[in-house]
């Protein structure tokens, strides 16, 4: 067993082991706008869901000059936001939108990418991507000064039919490919959700 002090290490090693041990990570696919309409969009690999209330959850950083990346920037201006999941077809787009760009850079438009107006927020979503979810900022809670966990609030959620099933009234995970980050020693590195499993209830021997 290898073991390692994380509180003994600087900040760079301990993001590369954990963000190697806590796998798959989801990645949320995120559209926000700025004040002058321009609508951004970023990947952010430290994300999850939160069941209780409908909320999702991500840590933003910051750019490389200290100042807040344009996601977070404008979710603090208008509190809006659609955080897409992406499916395997979408990976070179998914990609190439976390490059580091000038804030009056849309990536959506460098991408060509096609969007449609959403029903409760500004921000409109990616038309190709398999899940939606309109939110709203519910709060920030400051991780450091290069860290902010940031909470939203589902409003709205959409997804694409053919990951459908209408039985349950649900998203069928077999039926589509989510984008997953990985990380090793070269990367950036992605997987997709593959085989599925089902059992029955689980009981104590």
């Amino acid at each position: 067993m290898i073991t390692r002090d994380l509180a003994s290490l600087p900040k760079r090693d301990v993001y590369r082991i954990l963000s190697s041990l806590v796998i798959p990570r989801p990645i949320a696919w995120i559209t926000t706008v700025d004040e002058a309409g321009r609508v951004n969009l970023a990947p952010f690999s430290s994300f999850m869901g939160i069941f209780g209330p409908p909320m999702v959850a991500f840590t933003a950083g910051r750019r490389r000059d200290g100042s807040l990346k344009d996601t977070h920037r404008n979710l603090r201006a208008n509190g809006q936001a659609v955080v897409h999941l992406a499916d395997l077809p979408l990976l070179q787009p998914l990609h190439a939108s976390g490059a580091e760009a000038e804030p009056d850079i849309s990536e959506v438009e460098r991408l060509a990418l096609a969007t449609e107006a959403s029903l409760q927020v500004a921000p409109p979503r990616l038309r190709e991507a398999p899940v939606a979810l309109e939110c709203r900022l519910n709060r920030e809670l400051d991780l450091g000064p290069a860290s902010t966990l940031i909470l939203l609030d589902v409003v709205v959620a959409h997804a694409a039919e053919r990951i459908w099933n209408a039985d349950h009234d649900c998203a069928d995970a077999s039926q589509w490919t989510p984008i997953v980050r990985l990380a090793s020693v070269v990367g950036p590195n992605y997987g997709a959700l593959g085989e599925t499993f089902r059992l029955g209830p689980s009981e104590l021997p």
